[in-house]
C-alpha cells in the first residue's frame, strides 16, 4: 500500500485548514460540558448533550457518518476494514474553578496558543485526530482496518459510558486513547476516590467549603469562624501531578488550626491536604516502574456540623490498595472521620515490548528526532484503564507558557487558563496521520 501523499504536502494542508480546525475547536470550548447526573434523555446533562450534538454537526461537515450511543458517546467511522482500531476522547470537562484571567468557556486566542477549559483536556485533541482521519480522506487513503473515533460525556466523573459503549459495540483489536503525553504511556497508577465524613466540628466554625471535583487541587477555600470569613488561595492543578500546585483547603485547615488547636476534623485536613504525596498521614510509596503515589484534598465542606471531604489517591502498579488504606483509617479514627464512600479503578499495564507499543514509538521517534521517546506509565487516569488491549499516545507536549504572563499555576489543564499550544497541535496530527497509516500496514500483513 502506497502512501498517497508527501510530508510537505500533509504540512501544507495542515497549515491550509487551520482555521477551520481552531474554529472546530472553539465551537467545542463554548459548549461548559461538565459531566453530571441528568435523566434519561441527558445522562450527564444538557451541556454534555448538547457538546455531544455539536460533535455530530462537526463530523457531518467533514462527509464522516456519525453514530449516537444514547446521548453518552459518539462515535465516528474511517475506513471499512474488519478489524476495528478504537480511538478515544472525551468532551466532558472539569469545572472551570476560580481565578481564571481569560473566559473559560470562550476560547481565546493569544499568539500561538488557546486558552480556554477543554483545549488540553480534550477538546483540542479531539478534533486533532478528527483532522487526522479527514487529511487522509480527502487524498483518498484507504485503511485496511476501520478507525472508530469514540468520545465520550462521563471521563471525568467514572467512565460508565466507555462500559456502556464496550457492551453494545465490543471491543476493538486494538485502542490509542487520546488523552495524554507522548511518547506511549502504557500503563497508570491505580485511581482511589474516597468520601469521608468527620465527627461533629466546633461550633465555632459556621461554614467551610472548598474545591470543585475530587481530581482537582483546589486554589479556593473559605470558612466562616467566630462569624467572620477566613480565605485561602492556593495553586489549581491536576490531582495526579501535584508538584506545582498548592492545595487551598489544606491551607485554610493549617490556618483555621492555629486559632482551634483542639478541633481534630480540621487538623486532619491540614495533615493530607499540606503536601500532595500523602508523606504526613503515613501512606506515601513507590515503585520504580510508576513512581511516587499521590493524595488530593479535592474538595471539602461542612453540612449538618459535619465536614464532608473528597479524597483523590493514585497509587503505584505494583502496591496494594488495601495496604495504603489500612494506614489511612487507622489515622482518620484518630481524628474522627470515616470513610462514607470508596471506588477504587485499579492499575494497568502493558509491556513495552508489546507490537504495538514499539511501533507506536518508533512514529514518534521518526516524526520527534531527538526527543525522549521511551514509553511511561502515570498518575492520570483515562478511559485506557477500561478497555482491553489499549494504550495512551498523546497530544500532549511541554508547553512553554511564560510568554503568556499567566500566573503561578495557570495554563495546565484542570487549572485555571487552561492553555494548548497551536503549533503542538498540529504536530501532533501529522504524527497521528503516519499512525494511522502504519497501523493500516501492520494490519494489513496479518
Amino acid at each position: 500500500m502506497e502512501e498517497k501523499f508527501t510530508i510537505q504536502e500533509l504540512k501544507n494542508w495542515i497549515q491550509k485548514h487551520e482555521e477551520e480546525m481552531l474554529e472546530d475547536i472553539r465551537a467545542l470550548v463554548e459548549i461548559p460540558s461538565i459531566s453530571e447526573k441528568g435523566d434519561e434523555e441527558n445522562p450527564y446533562g444538557i451541556y454534555c448533550t448538547k457538546v455531544l450534538k455539536k460533535m455530530e454537526e462537526i463530523c457531518t461537515n467533514w462527509g464522516f457518518s456519525i453514530k449516537n450511543y444514547e446521548n453518552r458517546c459518539v462515535e465516528t467511522s474511517f475506513g471499512s476494514g474488519e478489524k476495528k482500531i478504537g480511538i478515544w476522547g472525551h468532551l466532558d470537562v472539569v469545572p472551570a474553578g476560580e481565578d481564571w484571567i481569560y473566559p473559560p468557556f470562550m476560547c481565546t486566542r493569544k499568539k500561538n496558543f488557546l486558552i480556554g477549559r477543554g483545549v488540553q483536556d480534550n477538546k483540542g485533541p479531539v478534533i486533532t485526530f478528527l483532522y487526522a482521519m479527514r487529511f487522509l480522506k480527502e487524498v483518498g487513503f484507504t485503511p485496511t482496518v476501520t478507525f472508530h473515533q469514540i468520545l465520550g460525556c462521563n471521563e471525568e466523573q467514572g467512565m460508565e459510558e466507555v462500559e456502556y459503549y464496550l457492551k453494545m459495540a465490543g471491543i476493538p483489536e486494538f485502542s490509542i486513547v487520546t488523552d495524554c503525553s507522548f511518547p506511549v504511556c502504557c500503563g497508570e497508577k491505580g485511581i482511589c476516590k474516597l468520601k469521608i465524613q468527620s465527627s461533629i466540628v466546633d461550633k465555632r466554625i459556621e461554614y467551610l467549603q472548598g474545591g470543585s471535583s475530587s481530581n482537582s487541587v483546589p486554589d479556593y477555600a473559605w470558612a466562616l469562624l467566630d462569624g467572620k470569613k477566613r480565605e485561602a488561595l492556593g495553586i489549581a492543578g491536576h490531582a495526579a501531578f501535584p508538584g506545582k500546585s498548592k492545595n487551598a483547603i489544606g491551607i485554610l485547615c493549617k490556618h483555621l488550626t492555629e486559632q482551634l488547636p483542639e478541633e481534630r476534623a480540621v487538623e486532619f485536613l491540614a495533615i493530607l491536604g499540606e503536601e500532595g504525596y500523602g508523606k504526613k498521614a503515613g501512606i506515601n510509596c513507590e515503585d520504580e516502574v510508576s513512581g511516587t503515589l499521590t493524595c488530593n484534598v479535592g474538595t471539602a465542606e461542612l453540612k449538618n456540623e459535619r465536614i464532608e471531604a473528597e479524597i483523590d489517591i493514585r497509587y503505584p502498579v505494583t502496591k496494594s490498595i488495601e495496604k495504603i488504606l489500612q494506614r489511612l483509617e487507622s489515622l482518620m479514627k484518630k481524628y474522627g472521620y470515616v470513610i462514607k464512600e470508596f471506588k477504587d479503578s485499579p492499575p494497568y499495564y502493558i509491556s513495552p515490548e508489546n507490537d504495538m507499543v514499539d511501533m507506536l514509538t518508533h512514529i514518534y521517534r521518526k516524526r520527534m528526532p531527538g526527543a525522549d521517546c521511551t514509553p511511561y506509565i502515570m498518575g492520570g487516569g483515562t478511559y485506557a484503564r477500561k478497555i482491553p488491549n489499549a494504550v495512551g499516545f498523546g497530544p500532549g507536549m511541554n508547553l512553554e507558557i511564560s510568554h503568556l504572563d499567566l500566573p503561578q499555576g495557570h495554563g495546565a489543564c484542570h487549572s485555571a487558563d487552561e492553555s494548548q499550544d497551536i503549533k503542538k497541535l498540529e504536530k501532533a496530527l501529522e504524527i497521528y496521520v503516519y499512525a494511522m497509516v502504519n497501523i493500516s500496514h501492520y494490519f494489513e500483513s496479518k
